[in-house]
């Protein structure tokens, strides 16, 4: 293949990507109001995003597929934001625990109460201080039970 043949065949693939890109025939609102993209003669291209304002709020309950609101999706909400604590990785500690939590006002723990306790109190106390500030989309006055497993996964 020629050289121009493939520069032109290049050229209207990223004619199209962008085409696309700008276009979204797909999406109820353009992309080009959250993306822009600047460019000035002999400048070095700018590229600016802009996020949606209620990024970061949680889950919307349609992006849940109707498990919004519901224990399940509460414990699994906070189960991937809890961090293994790290003195525990440094020395390479694991432990299987539970805890039952009773949801107080504005969705915040009111009573933690460990179910399984766990092998070493590092973990322990990390979920308590962790469970203490988390927000959960529960009524006032209901009782979870949430399982966590500190686990390090390795490749050996």
């Amino acid at each position: 293949m020629e050289i121009r043949t493939s520069l032109l065949v290049s050229f209207l693939i990223h004619l199209t990507f962008f085409f696309f890109l700008i276009f979204n025939p797909w999406s109820g609102e353009e992309i080009s109001e959250q993306i822009r993209l600047q460019l000035s003669k002999g400048q070095v291209p700018s590229l600016f995003f802009r996020l949606p304002q209620d990024e970061g709020k949680g889950l919307d309950s349609s992006k849940l597929g109707g498990l919004a609101g519901t224990p399940e999706a509460e414990i699994e909400r906070f189960k991937n934001e809890i961090h293994y604590p790290p003195a525990a990785l440094e020395q390479r500690l694991e432990s299987d625990c539970s805890w039952e939590v009773e949801i107080g006002p504005e969705g915040l723990a009111r009573r933690i109460k460990t179910v399984k306790s766990c092998k070493y109190p590092v973990f322990e106390s990390h979920f308590k201080k962790s469970v203490s500030s988390w927000k959960f989309q529960l009524p006032e006055g209901k009782v979870i039970i949430i399982p966590v497993s500190f686990h390090i996964e390795s490749d050996e």
